[in-house]
């Protein structure tokens, strides 16, 4: 058998270049391609009514061969498929008309699958999962999917990941616990390392456009957190006044001057008794300036590693309710947070702020801060320079226009420069 292909043809030319048809009817292959270079993608829900027809060119002959394509149009005929007209004499076809109606035989003929049945599927995968979802933000995310389906668009989710990725985003919704990823991928995706191969990526990106409680600069690792997939166990680290209870009984923390760390299982069963001593609240965002920070009476210092995970917000959204019986009844507290002079740095003081402690203050972090250490100023990312110019955070704005105004950010670290400078000078 001759290889079938399709001639193009363009302003009344035949173009030399021919493409395999890779079908079993030449005719029905032309029929398919005019009928997806035709038809609009918005309208693939209506049904198609009403005949259409095509006309035989020499370069259809020239293509297929004149009697191999008579003898094919005659044997499409005898199936009741097509209709053909012929010119006088009955040996050339003028054009073959078909029924609309037909065309998802035709593609079953060829062995295709049409556009509307690849858009059928994808619309009844993502419905069955999306009536699976309780959480808004993963109900935005399918409405959306679907919205691109109904006009007419593919979705790259569907064709990339098929439903894997939605059955992991239905199983992530459901927890509220945390759990390491490894754990949940042999769990519901059948492999220990399928999660990190193939939809941490994904599975992020998601995240950062939909979840409420994540910020666009948090890092992959806590993003993942505030979806409780952990690589590590949710730990808080802190130094100073604070008093817990544990199985009923009283552990006073500021016995521990230089600092511990509450595990996960802590974290989770320990209650807040209402008699605490702590008139100040400090949040840092780095380690070392966290670790060189000496404990003071009544004051708490909490290590926010950047961004808060969920497990820890819980606990210390439970403190803050606390204290804050107590801001109510005259008692005078104070919240404040340091970290890097940077996007970074203006954005995690906006979500501890919006997210845990409303009467929270910057603390070194203002423009004059950030004029004592501009020798260590270090040249920001274009793309971080164009996200922070348009944020606007009353309690850090003047630092803000500043580090848009130089092109420039300071880490926190860098504090600590001139501390051991200040202290080799005494030495000396």
């Amino acid at each position: 058998m001759r290889k079938r292909t399709v001639q193009r043809v363009g302003d009344g030319m035949a173009k030399k270049n021919q493409e395999p048809c890779g079908g079993r009817y030449y005719i029905l292959c032309k029929i398919i391609r005019k009928y997806e270079n035709r038809t609009t993608k918005s309208d693939w829900r209506q049904e198609k009514t009403g005949n259409k027809s095509i006309r035989i060119q020499q370069e259809d002959y020239d293509a297929f061969g004149k009697t191999e394509l008579i003898t094919e149009i005659r044997e499409l005929e005898r199936q009741g498929l097509i209709r053909a007209k012929y010119f006088s004499g009955g040996s050339d076809v003028e054009k073959v008309s078909y029924h609309l109606k037909d065309m998802d035989r035709f593609y079953e003929i060829e062995g295709k699958q049409s556009e509307k049945s690849r858009l059928q599927e994808a619309s009844n995968c993502v419905s069955e999962y999306s009536r699976g979802t309780e959480s808004p933000w993963l109900q935005t995310y399918y409405q959306e999917m679907l919205r691109d389906i109904d006009e007419g668009k593919y979705p790259e989710d569907v064709k990339k990941y098929g439903g894997k990725l939605f059955l992991c985003l239905n199983m992530v919704e459901k927890l509220r616990e945390p759990v390491y990823i490894r754990v949940f991928s042999s769990r519901y995706l059948g492999g220990s390392k399928v999660f990190e191969d193939t939809l941490k990526s994904r599975v992020v990106s998601i995240g950062r456009k939909y979840h409420p409680m994540i910020d666009k600069a948090m890092k992959d690792q806590q993003v993942l957190s505030q979806l409780y997939l952990e690589t590590y166990a949710q730990e808080l680290e802190l130094k100073g006044e604070l008093k817990i209870l544990l199985a009923g009984r009283e552990a006073d923390l500021s016995l521990f001057p230089y600092g511990l760390v509450l595990n996960t299982e802590t974290l989770k069963n320990a209650e807040i008794p209402r008699q605490q001593e702590i008139r100040k609240i400090v949040t840092v965002e780095n380690k070392a300036n966290y670790m060189s920070m000496p404990s003071e009476k009544g004051t708490l210092i909490l290590f926010c590693h950047g961004f808060f995970s969920p497990r820890e917000l819980e606990f210390l959204t439970k403190l803050e309710q606390v204290l804050e019986e107590q801001r109510r009844a005259g008692a005078e507290i104070r919240y404040y947070h340091t970290g890097d002079l940077d996007y970074g740095g203006v954005r995690i003081f906006r979500y501890i702020r919006t997210n845990l402690f409303p009467e929270l203050r910057p603390w070194q972090m203002d423009a004059q801060q950030y004029e004592r250490y501009r020798e260590y100023a270090v040249d920001m990312e274009t793309s971080s320079w164009e996200e922070l110019k348009e944020m606007e955070e009353p309690l850090l704005q003047p630092l803000i226009e500043k580090i848009v105004a130089e092109k420039k950010v300071i880490e926190q670290e860098c504090f600590l420069f001139r501390d051991i400078e200040e202290q080799r000078d005494k030495e000396v």
